[in-house]
């Protein structure tokens, strides 16, 4: 009887073991998800062609800190050196603070981790492609593998990276700010040899740093709120406080130098009037670098009739005297562009801009004297269609390179409004169904397998079974008392195993990965990224051979040349960020967690039955010496590693 009850005891508790186990496997299952990062601003306006909201970036070994603007399609981070403040580069003079007005420099030589590949060209300026080169950009910059962080020190939303592409220059124009590049696509150099290394954004998601391939960022505007609104960048979520949503949903263009583009079917001036400045749709690209809308000249000359404006051959700007600036502020029309995926037709989304988007204070060197002006330019074709970072001040955009699409919403401005950050999940996650309209937040609790509740449910069951086995042990063990006939000594080999519980195997079910709310992109970017040179497919980002650049100011060292070794790791040097969890698949990383370890005690039969055995031969009447006698030749019962216990191992 007793046995009985010992069998029931240790099957039950093997199964409640197995069920912890089955509960530290489905643990195992669960995939590490890490948080959006929110990089801060530097909390300055800088530029000498408005005034713009940056980011602190450092760069080097020690790190040096230098602000510059977010350049939504950039494949580097440019950065000025110090002799961009030196009077080659400034003849007329140079601006009171330079080196700050500049955002701070980086000087290479006093970086120990610097890794120089040489000078080249910031495109490629006979076939016009490449980072900027519809626009006219065309300048040489010195090129080189360095560490790179965000923010001021590094922290949990301020990861550094090593040996990411930095490019340095001296020239004021047409960057007088360095910039910190969200582009998606490697440098490649056509010297043979030169490493060409993903991007700082690329890296953040292959290191797992980032929960998606995907962005949100507005530029900020110094004209709102009580002291301004700063910009906003968010890799791999949104910001919803920051934005009013839409249901337009746009395709990322297969062009990875003009990818964002935009339908826009009409540009309505509101004022003392209304009029209609855009004679014929257009498609547009968006971007952060350039600060001007480039339009078609028919529609600049309908915004120089509402506004007054007067075009400047000088200076190729439209300069605004204080008389002219002071009546549009007191008027203060608005300019609203409508957006669509395409030119006719459809959902569409509208940003409007006051008029102090558009009344940028410009100083020296970009004008001689301080004044005002319109950041409007004459486009001559088509692929010149631009909204530049002047839009960027009122629309909010994001980009989820995982699913090729994007998004372009109306800014809100609330003093004091609380951030209410969303995550955008990579489609390599389970049940990620969210994207860039960031209508609503993915959580950890909606998004996670009730592991908890299956298990602690079935760790139920196993208690009643226990609770069950224990009362049926006390019936027989009653129901024997009531029998006279005295019962043989049990031995180990004469017990009976029971079919014992055996807890089913819990099947894993997965939520059917919801339908995504955004389309698959027809054609998409390439991510991986092989070590050392890489293949050309025709997507990437070509720089010029210095053979054929123009001479850079301050170029000394035109025809070094460096070949490098293609096996370089990306060294992550900082906290990561926050991770969540939710379910994943096998195989799948994990996080280190405690597992629950069961040792090999088993349940055994010991020499108690021996000596239950004596006390019933003692209940005996007849032949006490004989009994006696057989009781001193019994040795006691032991358990032993022999067939009885083995069986009693589940």
């Amino acid at each position: 009887m007793r046995y009985d009850a010992l069998f029931l005891i240790t099957a039950a508790s093997s199964g409640v073991a197995g069920l912890l186990d089955v509960r530290t496997s489905i643990q195992r299952r669960a995939e590490v998800i890490p948080a959006p990062i929110v990089v801060s601003p530097s909390q300055y306006f800088d530029g000498v062609d408005g005034s713009w909201s940056t980011f602190n970036i450092r760069v080097g070994t020690p790190a040096q800190s230098v602000r510059v603007i977010a350049s939504t399609n950039s494949p580097q981070t440019n950065v000025v050196q110090p002799a961009g403040c030196a009077t080659a580069v400034l003849p007329k003079g140079l601006p009171v603070n330079c080196a700050a007005s500049r955002g701070g420099t980086f000087n290479l030589n006093q970086s120990s981790t610097w890794i120089d590949q040489g000078w080249y060209s910031l495109n490629n300026k006979d076939t016009h492609y490449g980072f900027e080169a519809n626009l006219g950009y065309n300048f040489n910059l010195d090129y080189g593998l360095d560490t790179l962080g965000l923010d001021y020190q590094a922290g949990v939303n301020a990861p550094t990276l090593n040996n990411q592409t930095v490019a340095a220059y001296n020239l004021p124009s047409p960057l007088y700010l360095g910039l910190f590049g969200l582009g998606t696509q490697p440098v490649l150099y056509e010297t043979f040899g030169n490493y060409s290394a993903p991007s700082f954004f690329q890296t953040l998601r292959t290191q797992k740093l980032i929960p998606s391939l995907s962005w949100s960022y507005t530029a900020g505007a110094s004209y709102r709120l009580s002291a301004g609104q700063y910009a906003q960048l968010i890799f791999g979520g949104y910001d919803t406080s920051r934005y009013q949503s839409n249901d337009v949903q746009f395709q990322l263009s297969a062009d990875v130098t003009r990818d964002i583009v935009v339908g826009v079917q009409s540009i309505i001036y509101s004022g003392s009037s209304t009029i209609a400045l855009l004679p014929t749709p257009i498609y547009a690209f968006i971007e952060s670098t350039d600060p001007n809308i480039w339009l078609p000249l028919e529609s600049c000359l309908l915004f120089e009739q509402a506004f007054g404006l007067t075009w400047d051959n000088s200076t190729s700007k439209y300069l605004m005297n204080d008389t002219l600036y002071t009546s549009n502020l007191a008027l203060n029309p608005t300019v609203t562009f409508r957006l669509a995926v395409s030119t006719t037709g459809g959902s569409a989304a509208s940003i409007v801009l006051p008029f102090s988007a558009f009344a940028l204070k410009a100083a020296y060197p970009f004008v001689t004297n301080s004044t005002y002006y319109f950041p409007l330019r004459r486009a001559a074709n088509s692929t010149q269609y631009t909204l530049g970072r002047t839009f960027l001040q009122e629309a909010y955009l994001t980009v989820d390179y995982d699913r090729g699409n994007f998004s372009v919403s109306q800014c809100t401005w609330v003093q004091g409004a609380a951030s209410k950050i969303g995550t955008i999940l990579s489609p390599s996650y389970k049940n990620s169904s969210n994207g860039t309209t960031g209508s609503t937040t993915t959580s950890d609790s909606a998004s996670r397998t009730p592991v908890g509740g299956i298990v602690g449910g079935i760790v139920g069951a196993g208690a009643v079974v226990l609770l069950g086995g224990l009362a049926y042990w006390f019936w027989r063990r009653k129901q024997q008392k009531k029998t006279s006939e005295p019962e043989e000594i049990p031995s180990p080999d004469d017990v009976a195993l029971g079919e014992f519980y055996q807890p089913d195997k819990i099947p894993w079910t997965e939520q059917d990965e919801a339908d995504s709310m955004y389309k698959k992109a027809m054609s998409m970017h390439s991510h991986n990224v092989p070590d050392g040179e890489l293949g050309v497919d025709g997507n990437e980002i070509h720089q010029l051979s210095a053979d054929t650049r123009p001479t850079e100011v301050m170029d000394t060292d035109s025809r070094v040349r460096y070949e490098l070794d293609g096996d370089m790791g990306f060294g992550v040097a900082s906290p990561v960020s926050a991770m969540l969890m939710v379910p994943g698949t096998l195989g799948t990383p994990v996080s280190p967690m405690s597992t629950l370890r069961h040792g090999d005690s088993v349940g055994s039969v010991g020499s108690e039955a021996g000596l239950l055995a004596a006390g019933r031969a003692r209940g005996r009447q007849a032949d006490a010496e004989s009994s006696r006698q057989s009781s001193r030749s019994r040795s006691p019962m032991r358990a032993t590693s022999g067939p009885a216990e083995d069986q009693l191992r589940l």
